[in-house]
């Protein structure tokens, strides 16, 4: 019950964020990591955010080891120079592909605005990222923040919030979006229809509780640690066929344990991790990693590169068809992810429909 209704605030909102941003300056570098995030890596950045403490400098220029998943160098950057893809969210909107887009969503709107584009056929441009940073300002994301200065959830609300994160952020994952990118040119799809589908997506209620119910009902367990132990790959919703683990901070990882029920209102908090739990870790981190893996100091880093996972990455994504293959493989976990982990029933939707009614 207190799940549906954080799905019907946080997709309402997503729904009412900006359309198309048209200017002359777009975003060539779009973050599928929040900068604010990742500036957690950063051991002074951290301490101040947990403390409450006035924060010195922007996220975007904190001071982190990467380590680059395809050469395996270890380098001292900034948060802005990691965990982006290039123009991702630029498309271009030709009055040729504005009217194939309205012949096929809005047919009976279509006479109008061909006339319209007719007598303005400019060709207009869209910067997906002022939905991103609106997204990132819906409040979702401060339930991240929230949990990384608890080492936990503090309420049945909270959780309810960072579930939606987790689904949402899962949605714009550099894999997901790399897929479905190429999945729609190849069906004829322009760039921005999939902008269009992906926002309209984040504003259903019911697209979110679709992925967010079997998440809300599993067991959660947090692991708090009191050094620096996680550190951060590019997908950090990390979505198995028993278990999504997040990794919320340096200091907190996320499991939630699909298939064994737990009442909303309960999760446990664990101090410390077993060496083979952190082994595991590393283990799937490395597999949800395709550019860099950051870290507040280069050791670490240095030890995950001489694992054989991760040798074995650098192989796979130093082959373009090996690539293309295990970005694929990622995207459809996340899509298996929104349809309900293979745990939602087709009448789902009349469900949540139901519940959401009755709770209001």
């Amino acid at each position: 019950m207190v799940s549906f209704r954080i799905w019907e605030i946080l997709a309402g909102t997503c729904g009412r964020t900006g359309g198309a941003a048209l200017g002359n300056a777009f975003t060539k570098r779009n973050h599928y990591n929040p900068c604010f995030w990742i500036a957690l890596w950063n051991t002074h950045y951290y301490d101040s955010v947990i403390s409450g403490a006035e924060v010195s400098g922007a996220a975007r220029d904190q001071r982190v080891y990467a380590l680059n998943v395809r050469s395996g160098r270890i380098r001292k950057t900034t948060v802005k120079n990691v965990h982006y893809d290039k123009n991702m969210g630029v498309a271009k909107l030709t009055p040729a592909s504005m009217k194939r887009f309205a012949a096929r969503w809005f047919p009976e709107k279509y006479r109008s605005l061909a006339k319209y584009v007719d007598n303005h056929p400019e060709t207009l441009y869209i910067d997906f990222e002022d939905i991103l940073e609106a997204v990132e300002k819906l409040g979702g994301y401060d339930s991240i923040i929230k949990a990384a200065r608890l080492g936990g959830v503090s309420s049945p609300e909270h959780k309810g919030l960072l579930t939606a994160t987790l689904v949402i952020h899962a949605m714009r994952s550099h894999e997901m979006m790399a897929v479905m990118m190429s999945a729609t040119e190849k069906l004829g799809l322009d760039k921005f229809e999939y902008f269009w589908l992906i926002k309209n997506a984040w504003g259903n209620p019911l697209v979110l509780a679709r992925a967010g119910h079997p998440l809300a009902g599993a067991q959660w367990v947090f692991y708090r640690t009191q050094d620096h132990c996680f550190p951060l790959c590019d997908s950090p919703i990390m979505i198995g066929h028993r278990r999504v683990t997040a990794i919320l901070s340096p200091k907190l990882l996320l499991m939630i344990h699909l298939g064994k029920p737990s009442p909303e209102d309960h999760w446990r908090i664990i101090d410390g991790i077993s060496n083979g739990r952190l082994r595991q870790f590393r283990r799937l981190a490395i597999l949800n990693s395709y550019k860099d893996i950051i870290f507040h100091e280069p050791k670490e880093l240095a030890k995950w590169r001489e694992c054989p996972e991760f040798r074995k990455r650098m192989m796979d994504l130093g082959n373009p068809e090996t690539t293309n293959r295990i970005e694929a493989e990622a995207a459809s976990r996340v899509m298996w992810a929104v349809s309900g982990f293979g745990m939602v029933g087709p009448d789902f939707e009349a469900w949540a429909e139901a519940e959401g009614q009755a709770y209001t």
